[in-house]
């Protein structure tokens, strides 16, 4: 072949390739002839990405206002949607048309949809074990259906590891049994796949849940803190990028990746203080009851004195000290005055602008692995939701464990007394309800007349 063929080949494999079209670059562009089409294409998808970012944020700030269980409806339909986007990609690259599939393989997708079913029962059972023993032990349901429901309740809250152990296995022997001659390969593949698509989507973002629960303020400044910082690297990107940082995202720049993060840390400061004004954000909810509020973690949310020694780990500064004479941690005595929610904010942004965009780089490398430029088209100008939420499903995780190791006081809780008093033979529950019930009578809080009630126990 002449060497003028083998380059009108080669660019016309490299324009078929939908990862490479942005690194072609117009110069060398024989399709598009002016350059005014190209910018008025430029600022059409500029327009659409920004009118249907706009409408999303809105959408979010509407149901967050609306409280804890919309948050609570809105993360388990996000789950739902993400899922089905990346199921209805894995079938795409089987090769496989969906009416091929339900014909030769009837009820193979009823059984990914059964694991994530499972998947969940066992993330937000675990999740909701508090709140949901108090709604078990609500003495105010009076009517049938309502004592059966807490009936059902009470077998899921004591039996929930056994339960999804033995719906799991219902799942696995459906799965061996549904195996058919032909088709290992494609149903090997798609069971692979959903329990990808599980462990990475609804693992990590069901963390959320408790989030929630543990005060808005815990689910909202985290998601907002990866918006921010993926608005700011864009724009700081666009400003002063020179230097490539990853290959797997050729568009991601060095100094948009350094100064999305410092402008991330820096409005974190004032986007955290924001939201501490507010008691339905920072307050727990200890059921699904919409009045009960708790507001337990409010030392978080009050201004305290800090010093630098205090973040400065103990055995780092043994360490050092070994070496360095003492008085060179005396700057570490300067002290300022904080709510503590705000330096909690900045450690968030740190990580939202550090390691969080690493969710986006392991999504654009699957996505250069399936060749495909989005996981889907559900949000005009930004792809699929799956494009929008890699690396929330990534600060979800880190949230929890941060919430639950710096911020959450050890406090005993009615749900967690109830937790451990279920634990105690029947005889010992008897015990504890009688010596229980004289404390509260010999302090006015019951009638006299309990106290001949108590002694037939």
């Amino acid at each position: 072949m002449p060497r003028s063929g083998k380059v009108r080949a080669r660019k016309n494999s490299v324009r078929s390739h939908p990862m490479q079209i942005d690194n072609l670059g117009g110069s060398g562009s024989d399709e598009i002839p002016a350059d005014i089409p190209k910018v008025e294409s430029k600022y059409s998808s500029l327009y659409v990405r920004t009118l249907s970012g706009a409408a999303f944020v809105a959408g979010f700030i509407i149901i967050i206002r609306l409280g804890h269980l919309y948050c609570l409806g809105l993360l388990l339909s996000l789950q739902a949607l993400i899922t089905r986007e990346l199921f209805d990609l894995a079938r795409r690259k089987g090769n496989v048309h969906p009416s091929d599939e339900t014909r030769e393989l009837p009820g193979f997708r009823i059984q990914q949809w059964y694991i994530f079913a499972v998947a969940c029962f066992y993330m937000y059972g675990r999740l909701l074990h508090d709140i949901i023993l108090v709604e078990a032990s609500n003495p105010h349901i009076e009517t049938k259906l309502g004592k059966v429901a807490m009936s059902v309740l009470w077998v899921v809250l004591k039996r929930h590891t056994l339960i999804t152990y033995c719906l799991y296995v219902l799942g696995f022997v459906m799965s061996v049994l549904s195996l058919k001659k032909g088709k290992y390969m494609y149903q090997f593949g798609q069971y692979s796949g959903t329990i990808t698509i599980i462990l990475f989507v609804l693992v990590q973002t069901s963390f959320f849940v408790s989030n929630i629960f543990d005060g808005l303020i815990w689910f909202v400044l985290p998601c907002a803190l990866v918006i921010i910082n993926d608005i700011m690297a864009y724009f700081a990107g666009k400003v002063f990028g020179r230097t490539p940082l990853i290959k797997l995202s050729p568009k991601k720049t060095l100094e948009g990746y350094v100064g999305g993060g410092t402008l991330t840390v820096l409005l974190s400061i004032p986007l955290s203080d924001a939201f501490s004004q507010y008691e339905w954000m920072t307050c727990s909810r200890t059921s699904f009851a919409k009045e009960n509020l708790e507001c337990l973690n409010t030392l978080a949310f009050e201004p305290a004195v800090y010093h630098l020694s205090d973040f400065i780990p103990s055995i780092l500064r043994q360490c050092v000290g070994s070496f360095v004479d003492l008085s060179f941690f005396a700057f570490t005595d300067y002290s300022f005055v904080a709510k503590p929610i705000v330096v909690h904010g900045i450690f968030l942004a740190l990580f939202a602008s550090s390691i969080a965009p690493f969710g986006g780089f392991f999504a654009s490398g699957v996505k250069r692995a399936l060749k495909i430029k989005d996981f889907g088209d559900s949000i005009p100008g930004h792809g699929g939701l799956t494009d929008r939420m890699d690396c929330q499903c990534v600060m979800g995780v880190f949230a929890y464990v941060y919430v639950n190791n710096f911020v959450k006081n050890p406090v005993a809780s009615m749900s967690y007394i109830l937790d451990k008093v279920l634990m105690l033979d029947a005889s010992s529950q008897r015990a504890l309800f009688t010596r229980l019930g004289y404390i509260l009578a010999g302090q006015d809080m019951l009638p006299p007349t309990v106290l001949s009630e108590l002694n037939k126990l």
